[in-house]
């Protein structure tokens, strides 16, 4: 299979030359042009690469299925997983929120005598603006705010807000799943 530069695999998959690099970045450059000193590729593994990423606009971490009730159960009454993480799971369940809704919420945006959480700022005007809390969420969120009335509703270490990256490699690795799984519909855009 014929040899390949990065200017040229861009020209061949319609991409900036930036993003083509970026493609090409894990793969050994087979050599060097003799006129360009560019690196090629092997244009066979530059092909592989390049299909491998999805497209622009496609997110993987959203092709998700629900967990089942039994699922998110287990997990959230596993307490050598960081309460923190259960607080949010638990919110995303019960609340039909939306991960970064809830990330960006504060300690004081809970009204645990009313037993509701008020979202400030939701991403659409469709979206709920108050979850309410179940039992097992109120009890998981006192637990996580240990006694704080002021900064980031989920928090982790030195409490810093928890990031939406560290949700989902968290979640991919405790609980097997997308972060997104523990919406009851992890497709539904209304927040219903």
């Amino acid at each position: 299979m014929p040899n390949i530069t990065a200017r040229q695999a861009a020209a061949r998959w319609g991409l900036r030359e930036a993003t083509a690099r970026r493609i090409l970045a894990p793969l050994e450059a087979a050599g060097r042009d003799i006129e360009t000193g560019a690196k090629l590729y092997d244009q066979g593994a530059a092909d592989a690469a390049r299909n491998s990423r999805p497209g622009r606009g496609t997110r993987n971490d959203l092709k998700a299925e629900a967990l089942s009730a039994d699922q998110v159960d287990r997990l959230l009454a596993d307490d050598s997983i960081p309460v923190a993480h259960r607080a949010l799971w638990s919110l995303l369940r019960d609340g039909h929120a939306r991960i970064g809704d809830v990330l960006s919420m504060d300690v004081r945006d809970v009204d645990a005598a009313r037993s509701v959480a008020h979202l400030s700022h939701p991403k659409l005007d469709t979206d709920p603006r108050q979850i309410p809390l179940s039992d097992r969420t109120a009890k998981l969120v006192r637990e996580a705010t240990a006694g704080r009335d002021a900064g980031p509703l989920i928090a982790g270490n030195h409490e810093r807000p928890v990031t939406r990256e560290a949700a989902a490699r968290f979640a991919r690795t405790a609980a097997g799943a997308s972060v997104h799984s523990f919406r009851p519909n992890p497709h539904d855009r209304s927040g219903s």
